[in-house]
C-alpha cells in the first residue's frame, strides 16, 4: 500500500524534491520524483491486530485494565478455561488433566494469606451488592479502596465481613452523593441494621 506524503523537513539527498511516498508493506520511505529510497526502516505506529486471548473479536492492544474490584487489581495470571493448545487443536486427555491440576494450584496460589482470602469474600460480597441495590461501578471502586485502606489500618480483625463491607458501601454512596440509605444497604446485605453502625 503506498501513501504519498509531503514531508516538510527532510528532502531527497539525490534531485531535492520534497514529496515523499510512504510503503506501508515494507516499511520504506521513497522519493516521487526519482524513486531513491530514502529510509527503509519507519515504525509502524498503527495498532497490532492480534489476540493472544480465546476472544477472536477482541482486537484491543493490551490486556484487560487493573481494577480495585478484582482482590489481585487485575494484574495475575489466569490459566484460560480452553481445553486447546496454542495452534487450537484439543488437548489429549492426560494433559487436560495436567492443565486442571494447573489451574487448581494457580486459583489456590492466588489468596495465600488470611488477609487475601477476607479481601477476596469482602470483594466477591460487595459484586453481588451492586446488582442487588442497584449501585454504579464508581460506588463499588470507592467502597473497594476504603475496604483496603481499612486492611491497611487493620480495623477488619474482630469484625464481620458483611458489616463492614456495608460500612465501607454506606461510606461511599455518601461521598458520590448515591441516595442509599443504610437501611437499604443493611437489607441488601441480610443483616441488621446495628451490625453497619456498629
Amino acid at each position: 500500500m503506498l501513501k504519498n506524503t509531503m514531508m516538510s523537513g527532510p528532502k531527497c539527498p539525490s534531485c531535492g524534491d520534497k514529496k515523499m511516498v510512504t510503503d506501508q508493506n515494507t516499511g520504506e520511505l521513497c522519493c516521487s520524483k526519482c524513486g531513491l529510497v530514502v529510509t527503509d526502516k519507519i515504525a509502524d505506529t498503527g495498532a497490532e491486530w492480534r489476540s493472544f486471548s480465546n476472544d477472536e473479536g477482541n482486537k484491543a492492544r493490551t490486556g484487560a485494565g487493573t481494577s480495585l474490584t478484582m482482590h489481585d487489581m487485575g494484574l495475575s495470571t489466569v490459566i484460560g478455561a480452553a481445553n486447546k493448545d496454542a495452534t487450537g487443536k484439543p488437548l489429549s486427555t492426560s494433559m487436560k488433566s495436567s492443565i486442571e491440576r494447573l489451574r487448581t494450584w494457580d486459583s489456590r496460589s492466588q489468596a495465600h494469606s488470611s488477609a487475601d482470602r477476607n479481601l477476596r469474600q469482602a470483594l466477591n460480597e460487595m459484586d453481588k451488592l451492586k446488582d442487588k441495590i442497584a449501585l454504579t461501578d464508581a460506588v463499588i471502586e470507592k467502597a473497594d479502596y476504603i475496604y483496603r485502606k481499612a486492611m491497611e489500618r487493620k480495623l477488619v480483625r474482630g469484625r464481620s465481613i458483611q458489616g463492614l463491607v456495608a460500612a465501607c458501601l454506606y461510606a461511599s454512596c455518601r461521598n458520590t452523593e448515591t441516595p442509599r440509605t443504610l437501611d437499604d444497604i443493611a437489607k441488601g446485605i441480610n443483616i441488621r441494621r446495628k451490625d453497619v453502625t456498629d
